[in-house]
C-alpha cells in the first residue's frame, strides 16, 4: 500500500509538472463558466401557426373553451389571409394555416410556408393539423367540454423532460466527453510518455510491480475527475443526485483509462495511437444523439458504455422516479470496468515483458 501511494503521489507530481492537471481544471471551469453564463436556459422549438378560419369552424369550437384559451388564441387566429403573411414575414420560423367550407359541407385547409421551411416540417405540420381537424370537426367534433375532459393521458415513463433549462439538458453530455471519455486520452498520454522516456524499464527493476504501477495511474486520473467533475456539477445542479452522478462518471473513466492502456500497450508513442482514440471517442460520443433525440435508439447503441453513462447522469441530475435507470447503469458500467481492467493489465504486462 506505501509503494502504490508513493507511485499515486509520483504521478500527480507529474501530472502538475506536465500541466495536464492544470489544463483540466482550468478547461472544466471554463466550460462551467460558459454554461452558466453563455448557454440559453431555453431554447423554444415550437413553430408558431398562424390561421385565418373563414369557416369559423375553431372559432365555434373556441366559444365552449374557458376565456383564458380564448385570450390565448387571439394571437393565433388572424382576420385575413393578408395578417397571416404579414405575420409569418415578421416570424420567419412560422407557417401560416388557411381554413374554408366547401358546398359539400367539407373543409378546405391551404398550408403557407417559408421558402427554405423543410420537408419534414412540413409534414410535421400536416399531421398535427389533421388530427387538430379530426378532433374538432362536426359531426364527430366539438363536443361539449365536459366529453374532452373526461380524456386522460397516462404516463408510462415518470420526469419532467419540458421543465428542465436546456443549460442543464446538456450537462450529462459534457460530462461525459470533458470528465468520462477524457480518461482514455490521458491514459494513453501517460503511458505512452513513459514508454518513450523509457521510465517503464527502470521501473521494472524496483520492487514494485507492473499492476501497481497501472493502478497508480488509475487512481490519479480518478483524483482529477473528482475535482473536474464536481467544478462542472455543483455550480449548475447543486448538490442533487451528486453521489449517484459521481459514481456513474468515475466508472466511465474508469473503463475508458482501461481501454486507454490497452492502446498505449499496442503502441510505442501516443501520437502513434492517436488516430484510434479519435474513433473510440466518436464512438462513444454517439448515444449523445439518443439522449437528445430519443426517436434514434437502435439497439447495437446499447452495447456502447456511454449510452449507460449519459442516461444513468441524466437520471442522476434530474430525480424523476427512474431509480432503476441508475442501477442498470452503475451495474453495466462496473461490470465492463473491472473486465477491461483485468484485460488491459495483462496485456500491457505481457507486452512490456516482450520489450525486455
Amino acid at each position: 500500500m506505501k509503494r502504490l501511494i508513493c507511485l499515486i503521489k509520483k504521478d500527480v507530481i507529474l501530472g502538475i509538472k506536465d500541466i495536464f492537471i492544470i489544463l483540466e481544471v482550468a478547461a472544466s471551469i471554463s466550460i462551467m463558466v460558459a454554461i452558466l453564463l453563455l448557454v440559453p436556459k431555453d431554447i423554444n422549438r415550437d413553430v408558431p401557426i398562424y390561421i385565418y378560419d373563414s369557416s369559423d369552424l375553431f372559432h365555434n369550437y373556441l366559444k365552449m373553451m374557458p376565456e383564458n384559451i380564448n385570450e390565448e388564441s387571439s394571437q393565433i387566429f388572424l382576420d385575413s389571409r393578408g395578417e397571416v403573411v404579414k405575420k409569418m414575414k415578421e416570424n420567419k420560423n412560422s407557417v401560416g394555416l388557411l381554413l374554408s367550407k366547401n358546398d359539400r359541407n367539407t373543409y378546405k385547409t391551404d398550408m403557407l410556408i417559408q421558402p427554405f421551411t423543410p420537408p419534414s416540417m412540413i409534414k410535421f405540420v400536416e399531421v398535427n393539423i389533421n388530427d387538430v381537424l379530426a378532433i374538432i370537426t362536426p359531426p364527430h367534433g366539438t363536443y361539449p367540454p365536459d366529453v374532452y375532459e373526461s380524456v386522460r393521458i397516462r404516463a408510462l415513463q415518470n420526469g419532467t423532460r419540458d421543465t428542465i433549462p436546456f443549460n442543464k439538458q446538456i450537462l450529462p453530455a459534457i460530462i461525459m466527453i470533458m470528465v468520462g471519455i477524457l480518461g482514455l486520452f490521458a491514459m494513453v498520454s501517460l503511458l505512452g510518455q513513459e514508454r518513450t522516456d523509457e521510465t517503464i524499464r527502470a521501473f521494472r527493476v524496483s520492487p514494485a510491480d507492473m499492476w501497481s504501477f497501472i493502478t497508480s495511474k488509475h487512481l490519479m486520473l480518478l483524483g482529477t475527475s473528482i475535482i473536474t467533475f464536481s467544478i462542472l456539477y455543483c455550480p449548475i445542479i447543486g448538490f442533487q443526485g451528486y453521489l449517484p452522478a459521481l459514481l456513474i462518471t468515475l466508472l466511465t473513466v474508469f473503463v475508458g483509462s482501461s481501454l486507454g492502456v490497452v492502446l498505449a500497450g499496442f503502441f510505442d508513442t501516443p501520437m502513434s495511437a492517436i488516430g484510434w482514440v479519435f474513433l473510440i471517442m466518436i464512438i462513444f460520443g454517439l448515444p449523445s444523439v439518443s439522449l437528445f433525440a430519443p426517436i434514434f435508439s437502435p439497439d447495437w447503441l446499447k452495447f456502447i458504455p456511454t449510452y449507460y453513462t449519459l442516461f444513468g447522469l441524466d437520471a442522476a441530475m434530474f430525480s424523476d422516479g427512474n431509480t432503476h435507470i441508475i442501477r442498470q447503469s452503475i451495474t453495466i458500467l462496473a461490470g465492463t470496468g473491472i473486465i477491461l481492467f483485468a484485460l488491459s493489465g495483462f496485456l500491457f504486462n505481457r507486452k512490456i515483458r516482450r520489450e525486455g
